[in-house]
């Protein structure tokens, strides 16, 4: 079953700018309210918030969705019934020129949403648009692994989060905007803030296009601030022998780093049974982290893990969609955000990693059951 959050977090500081070239530099100071939504299999808190959000729309609905399916989702009458109250609904589905079955399913979402009266389209196919991010009425904002297919919903392990704020939403809804538009020639993000890790609570958008590194920049530094404790809750982990300096390779240095200064640094990654590849990835990177002393483990191959999800010291945090290898951390469209010294936030999230940690296996278990 979910965890169930029914209360709020009021958050009374935003100090962190971000900068994006061609839009208007952030930098918020106002309330936001932010509602953790930690996804467990059979029950979807992250449906009945969304659900919820759409029921509510009075202006308008944004959403950017990578993989999708038409069949046993409860989103797409609402989206349609949104449109035909007016409501101005734009959803934009990932296409893909490497990958046509991408492509092929969500092409008829697109199409019943059109014939509908809403708004789709499909990217550019040379875009890989992983993002899973909806913006209603500009000022709410729903982020995180979850995609829209009945597995995703109702059998996954997910970590999603619902925010409330109009700084927040104007900044997704311009980096929206510009994919929709497919105008990334001339768009570039780039990180200009220092983490503040002096205890002030901060949130931070972090919006990626092809070869930008805003999230990399915002983990990597936080993985290095870190006193006392890094947990990772990762879909997919990848390490490239070949390729010293690219952005995964220096997550696990930061990791490994950290392990070597005497940290509790655990890392926990899905088995990705399902997946051949990406299993063996996944097994690559947790025997080589095993031999750099960090301590590593793996869930049943019965259960899907989809969270990406990073925390610091039990007061910080990064989640959304991003996974730590190539692709995602350097090709794709994705979205995330920090949570900085907000234990509030973090513990809740904090409270699912150790329990997914509980019921995994060692590398020496899971090498037994294999």
């Amino acid at each position: 079953m979910f965890i169930r959050v029914q209360r709020t977090c009021p958050l009374l500081f935003l100090t962190a700018i971000l900068c994006l070239i061609a839009c208007p530099r952030l930098a918020v100071s106002s309330n936001v309210e932010i509602v953790p939504l930690i996804g467990e299999p059979q029950e979807s808190i992250y449906s009945a918030r969304v659900r919820d959000a759409l029921e509510r729309a009075e202006d308008s609905i944004e959403i950017l969705l990578s993989s999708a399916s038409l069949n046993d989702v409860p989103f797409y009458e609402l989206l349609a019934d949104a449109a035909a109250r007016s409501v101005t609904v734009r959803v934009l589905m990932d296409a893909s020129d490497w990958a046509p079955a991408i492509s092929e399913k969500n092409r008829p979402i697109v199409d019943w949403l059109c014939e509908r009266g809403v708004d789709a389209r499909l990217d550019d196919p040379e875009i890989t648009l992983h993002a899973k991010l909806i913006i209603i009425d500009t000022h709410t904002v729903i982020l995180g692994s979850s995609n829209w297919n009945a597995y995703a919903l109702t059998e996954h392990w997910q970590a999603d989060v619902l925010i409330r704020s109009p700084s927040i939403g104007d900044f997704y809804r311009a980096y929206f905007e510009r994919l929709w538009l497919g105008e990334l020639h001339d768009y570039t993000v780039e990180f200009d803030a220092v983490l503040p890790m002096d205890g002030v609570p901060t949130v931070l958008p972090l919006a990626d296009i092809p070869d930008s590194r805003t999230y990399a920049d915002t983990v990597l530094s936080l993985l290095g601030s870190a006193q006392r404790s890094i947990h990772v809750m990762m879909y997919r982990i990848s390490a490239y022998a070949s390729y010293p300096g690219s952005i995964a390779n220096l997550l696990l240095d930061a990791v490994t780093e950290a392990a070597q200064r005497g940290l509790e640094v655990k890392v926990l990654m899905d088995d990705c049974a399902f997946y051949p590849d990406s299993a063996d990835a996944n097994l690559a990177s947790a025997i080589l982290l095993f031999q750099r002393g960090v301590d590593v483990r793996l869930d049943h191959p019965g259960e899907t893990m989809h969270a990406k999800l990073v925390i610091v010291d039990g007061r910080s945090l990064v989640l959304g969609s991003t996974n730590w290898n190539y692709y995602s951390l350097e090709k794709n469209c994705e979205t995330n955000m920090l949570f900085a010294n907000l234990a509030e936030v973090a513990e809740l999230y904090e409270a699912l990693f150790q329990r997914r940690w509980d019921a995994a296996r060692t590398l020496t278990e899971a090498g037994d059951s294999g």
